[in-house]
């Protein structure tokens, strides 16, 4: 019935506007948003500047995040849904349980997104928002964009969007980053305090600063190596498992290990070849001398024959801020435990 009284308000709207000039297509987006809104809106919905409909808000602690900076980064948890409630994308793990749609391979947490990155619609709300808050908003078209401008009149001039793709965002503000790359490497040192104690002791500031020789980067070797025999010009296998630092595997070269995690099963589960060179950044894997991820390659720069070690690293040395896949989100630390194995 709902679908109806919104389609009879737009035509009437467009009915009545065709006795005028013909409007834009901007126009009519504009009349069919109203029109949903009209028919939806309920006690305590609140408009903001640029247009949009805030449905529901929780707040969060500290200060209003205000206007965002060069430095600035977000995590952030969201649910985006249509007009009709359809949900398109989660970062929740028990909405896509939910929904049918959960995958074992894929990431779900909140993300970590620069701050000035964000759809105009998006970023006004959170601008409004703390730590710990959480909104629901009705975002009109002609805000899903990454252009600014000042005022909604210039945002809606700048639609060519006929009906319109109103979506409904609810989002949570995680935690707020000011410069990610401390940020991620202070959270490595509370995950290498947490983790190997032993080799980084317990004060995290102190373990941030040891890294093993580049900013972000740590090794541990976890069982000594046969020898010490420096591995250079020529090449090994290995086992090997990825992971991301709240434990979740996105790649392994261990059958068992696959399956627990959801892998593919068919795939080729057996040590992989590494061919070493001069330096760290010639390695390579594989017979077709596939080039690595720095991290990787760093970790095994470090190892000797039969040695077993952990590699952790920042997202610089890994796949930055464009992530790999849905496995692996941006900005994420990855984790490698390798050892070093014959050829069976």
């Amino acid at each position: 019935m709902k679908k109806i009284i919104i389609i009879a308000l737009a035509l009437l709207c467009l009915c009545s506007c065709g006795k005028n000039k013909t409007s834009g297509n901007n126009e009519a987006a504009k009349r069919y948003y109203d029109a949903w809104v009209h028919v939806h809106k309920q006690d305590g919905w609140k408009q903001t500047a640029l247009g949009s409909w805030i449905i529901e808000q929780t707040e969060g602690q500290g200060a209003a995040l205000g206007e965002f900076t060069d430095s600035l980064y977000l995590r952030i948890g969201y649910t985006v849904s249509g007009q009709d409630g359809t949900i398109s994308s989660t970062t929740y793990e028990k909405v896509a349980k939910q929904l049918g749609t959960y995958d074992e391979t894929v990431y779900y947490g909140p993300v970590t997104t620069y701050a000035k990155g964000l759809y105009a619609g998006v970023e006004e709300v959170l601008s409004g928002m703390k730590k710990g808050g959480r909104c629901k908003v009705v975002i009109p078209s002609w805000l899903i964009t990454y252009n600014r401008f000042d005022t909604a009149d210039e945002y809606l001039a700048q639609s060519s969007d006929d009906i319109g793709t109103t979506s409904i965002y609810d989002i949570e503000l995680v935690d707020i980053l000011d410069g990610i790359m401390q940020s991620s490497a202070d959270s490595l040192g509370r995950y290498m305090v947490a983790n190997f104690p032993s080799s980084f002791g317990t004060d995290p500031v102190k373990a941030t600063a040891d890294s093993s020789g580049t900013f972000g980067f740590y090794y541990v070797s976890t069982k000594a190596p046969s020898e010490t025999t420096e591995l250079k010009d020529t090449t090994i296998y290995i086992n090997y498992t990825g992971r991301l630092l709240n434990g979740r595997v996105f790649d392994t070269t261990i059958r068992d290990t696959a399956i627990r995690y959801g892998l593919k099963r068919d795939a080729s589960y057996k040590p992989v070849s590494i061919t070493y060179g001069d330096s760290w950044s010639d390695i390579t894997m594989g017979g077709d001398a596939t080039k690595v991820i720095a991290g990787f390659a760093r970790t095994l720069s470090k190892m000797h024959p039969y040695e077993h070690g952990t590699g952790v690293f920042i997202s610089t040395l890994g796949y930055s801020y464009s992530g790999s896949g849905k496995s692996i989100p941006a900005y994420a630390p990855l984790r490698f435990d390798i050892e070093v194995v014959d050829n069976k």
